[in-house]
């Protein structure tokens, strides 16, 4: 999967543990906030606001997935500032 996270992941062993810290803290409140405007965006949905239309519909499937994505990184964020690369080991 090309995500650029993931992508810059792979350098995290050259950056400074408080400069990881802190971009890790920043990714995590990134995705989680994009998370929760596609919540709201899918609660909107599901009160019927834009009807219920077949593209619509899968409107809704889109977002979830949107949900779920930005999510994950944001969990994954959380999980990569507990679990930092360490020199030497």
């Amino acid at each position: 999967m090309r995500l650029q996270p993931l992508l810059r992941s792979l350098f995290f062993w050259l950056m400074d543990p408080g400069e990881l810290a802190d971009h890790l803290e920043r990714e995590a409140a990134f995705y989680a906030a994009a998370a929760e405007v596609y919540r709201d965006y899918a609660a909107r949905k599901d009160r019927g606001e834009f009807g219920s239309a077949p593209p619509v519909q899968s409107m809704r499937v889109t977002i979830e997935a949107a949900i779920r994505l930005n999510q994950a990184l944001a969990d994954w964020a959380r999980w990569a500032a507990e679990h930092p690369p360490r020199p030497g080991a």
